[in-house]
């Protein structure tokens, strides 16, 4: 699903391959998440399947079958990779957008929130945390947080911002071990970064497992 002013040639994909073209919008939104959000729907509309997995173009992953069967053991949860799901130490509410797998019920309500949210200009604030202290409140400029306060508000509303965030993020997130869909190249276009096989999420401010929220530590490790 992309925009109808490409100039990727999809000549070449498996005939069961469709690809959705769409006009660029004229806001992109900050780290152009509305991009993001309207060309991820533009494809889940259309979407018959029971399970969905959503990844970056520019990026890719091996043994996607092995996200289906993290997918079959908690269907409930949101599933994404270790890349930038930051801990919340560094930052929180930040999920990574770098996959996100689960029902196609879930991801459209994520991303219909999303979208609602943005036209709203709804939960687009964040704490500054210095040294993993509060700092003071700022506009997030960072999709991942947004998209994870936006399902949190949707799936959970009686909860949300009432009790610890750590604990709904346990309980409706998953991580993928990305060591299982190798080999992988993935992209951080915001500092000109790319990892091939070799990315280590506790020396990127990122978390391995979910229980890893509930720590210190992997915001410490960048800096021994």
């Amino acid at each position: 699903s992309t925009w109808n002013n490409t100039s990727i040639n999809f000549s070449n994909l498996p005939k069961n391959f469709k690809v959705i073209l769409a006009p660029l919008p004229s806001e992109s939104g900050d780290q152009n998440i509305n991009y993001q959000i309207l060309s991820t729907l533009n494809a889940l509309e259309m979407i018959k399947t029971k399970y969905s997995i959503k990844v970056r173009g520019d990026e890719y992953w091996s043994y996607p079958e092995n996200i289906l069967e993290f997918l079959k053991k908690e269907p409930e949860k949101l599933h994404c990779s270790s890349v930038f799901f930051r801990a919340w130490q560094y930052a929180e509410y930040h999920m990574s957008d770098h996959i996100i797998a689960g029902t196609t019920e879930n991801l459209l309500t994520l991303f219909r929130a999303a979208k609602y949210n943005f036209e709203n200009n709804r939960l687009n604030v964040s704490k500054w945390k210095v040294d993993g202290l509060f700092h003071k409140y700022v506009h997030t400029h960072t999709p991942e947080e947004r998209l994870t306060k936006s399902y949190l508000e949707a799936i959970d509303p009686q909860r949300f911002e009432k009790i610890d965030g750590r604990f709904l993020m346990k309980e409706h997130f998953q991580i993928l071990n990305i060591e299982l869909l190798k080999p992988y190249k993935v992209k951080a276009n915001l500092f000109q970064k790319q990892w091939n096989d070799n990315f280590i999420p506790e020396q990127n401010f990122s978390i391995s497992t979910i229980d890893q929220l509930f720590s210190d530590e992997p915001y410490k490790l960048p800096n021994k």
